[in-house]
């Protein structure tokens, strides 16, 4: 039964396979020279750089400026949201010696809804201006 199974096998001297996939020599070579590489260079750069070592050790000279601790963050981002909340819808002086002046944010939005931005498109005669935008004088602002 064997017999038959090889003889009804069809053989075809044309075709072939890969008897050797790769070299394996030269990827053993290159491995060999890669382990080399990697345990020769700390040795070459330290060599090359022996006051490297040290510098790790260094201590930092320079303290940051004060605070160094944030004791208390939520009061800290509150005091400083109340801070900016504060210059928002305050008037002042950015620049006094070349007078610029800051506004209030609803005024300036406001200001600019009604006369529109210098090259910036304007809205047609009967837009509405949303109630964010109105000042506190004219009309409620709504959170």
């Amino acid at each position: 039964m064997a017999e038959q199974a090889q003889e009804s096998r069809v053989s075809n001297p044309h075709t072939d396979y890969e008897r050797s996939d790769i070299a394996l020599v030269p990827i053993a070579l290159i491995a060999l020279g890669l382990v080399l590489l990697l345990g020769i260079a700390p040795l070459v750069i330290r060599a090359g750089f022996p006051s490297s070592a040290r510098d790790v050790d260094r201590h930092l000279a320079v303290l940051p400026p004060a605070p160094r601790l944030q004791i208390d963050p939520r009061a800290d981002l509150a005091r400083y949201l109340t801070r900016e909340q504060r210059l928002l819808d305050s008037y002042g002086w950015v620049d006094r010696a070349h007078a610029i002046a800051r506004i209030p944010i609803g005024e300036a939005m406001r200001r600019a809804a009604q006369t529109g931005i210098a090259g910036f498109p304007r809205a047609g005669p009967g837009a509405r201006v949303p109630e964010q935008v109105q000042g506190p004088a004219q009309g409620t602002q709504r959170p």
